[in-house]
């Protein structure tokens, strides 16, 4: 195993409404505890930048700087299998980001980002089950981004062919050009496509047996199931080694269709991922009929198993598990406990004592969060 991820020190300045903190992070458990409102997924989503150089809540990095003040700056001191680095990220509106390592001006994001460094579950992370097909490609992508080396160049170019061969089909049904303008993109798409096809496989593939383990574990029942919908279906009875073929042939015989729906139909960028469960002789999906309860945990259990995945792979991530111990009942706040406190860096949010207490009672710290003051 490669090791773990450990941030050790975050300073915050004019994030949310932090005007300015810094805070000595331990290994192992953290629990950030305190009312709602004062602050506490403000600290998960600066240490989030300043692993990823994105936010976990928002597209819109200018919507994290405290109102009234012109910009925002984080810097952690990130521990990770290759030695520890101090990290900075500052952003202003109409300047962008700026990024160093430690002191040295950066300017590829690309560069910067600490890959697979971090796993976050927010509330808003439901959408892995119940959200739309894109919601789960997107989860899962950002998994391989991290673990699968060249993943990410496969999933840019390949969207990149994509966004031509359909230019190219729209210009063909508006009559401007002919159905060649659009054969040029099929095979970049088929050669990009297939190894995103394989590599989402494979991961699939290690996921299924953790997935269904730690949904058991988390009280979630036994039997889960998560599989990869492939687009086309039929690309599911296809050899890795065919999928390349079977991809630029779909395309070839498509063409006419795809000219009228100005569209390319049918492909890794309309995947989606099947999360069920197997109930008696039913498998159930979780993503229509599991009630809010049952997505948690499964989103819950898709987490673990990724978490698992990088630590094989990439250094096991800092797990952060904002305002997710009060939903959970006391035993399957107990398991998560459990499994995740003592095992690498986690970080946990909670308004709720009780939460606090039993992670404490697990070996976590606690810091109080009140009102832009931070303690031990």
């Amino acid at each position: 195993m490669p090791g773990a991820w450990v941030a050790t020190r975050l300073d915050v300045s004019d994030v949310r409404s932090w005007s300015r903190v810094s805070v000595d992070l331990p290994e192992g458990g953290i629990v950030l505890s305190g009312p709602n409102g004062a602050g506490k997924t403000s600290l998960v989503e600066a240490l989030v930048l300043a692993c990823l150089g994105v936010s976990c809540r928002t597209a819109r990095e200018a919507e994290a700087i405290r109102t009234g003040t012109p910009a925002m700056h984080v810097g952690l001191d990130l521990r990770g299998p290759d030695g520890t680095a101090h990290r900075e990220i500052g952003f202003a509106p109409r300047q962008g980001r700026r990024m160093s390592l430690d002191g040295e001006p950066v300017r590829a994001l690309s560069d910067w980002r600490a890959d697979g460094s971090v796993l976050v579950f927010l509330p808003e992370e439901l959408r892995a089950v119940k959200g739309p097909p894109a919601a789960r490609r997107r989860h899962l992508d950002r998994l391989l981004e991290a673990a699968t080396p060249g993943y990410a160049a496969d999933l840019a170019a390949y969207g990149s062919a994509l966004a031509q061969r359909n230019a190219a089909l729209r210009h063909v049904r508006a009559g401007r050009t002919g159905v060649d303008a659009a054969i040029p993109w099929e095979e970049p798409i088929a050669q990009h496509g297939a190894r995103i096809v394989v590599a989402r496989r494979e991961a699939m593939a290690d996921l299924r047996e953790p997935f269904a383990r730690w949904l058991e574990d988390l009280g979630g029942g036994p039997g889960g199931e998560i599989t990869l919908e492939p687009s086309p279906t039929s690309l599911a009875e296809v050899p890795d080694a065919q999928v390349e073929a079977a991809l630029a042939e779909r395309m070839a015989a498509a063409r006419d269709r795809e000219v009228a729906a100005a569209m390319t139909l049918a492909g890794p960028h309309r995947d989606d991922v099947f999360v069920g469960q197997h109930r008696g002789d039913d498998l159930v999906d979780l993503r229509r009929v599991g009630s809010q309860g049952e997505q948690r945990t499964a989103v819950l259990a898709m987490l673990m198993a990724h978490r698992a995945h990088l630590g094989a792979r990439a250094g096991l991530p800092i797990l952060v598990l904002d305002d997710v111990l009060s939903e959970l009942d006391p035993s399957r706040r107990g398991r998560l406990l459990d499994a995740v406190v003592g095992e690498g860096q986690c970080i946990l949010t909670t308004a709720d004592p009780a939460s606090a207490q039993a992670a404490a009672e697990r070996g976590a710290r606690v810091l109080s969060v009140r009102e832009g003051l931070l303690a031990a």
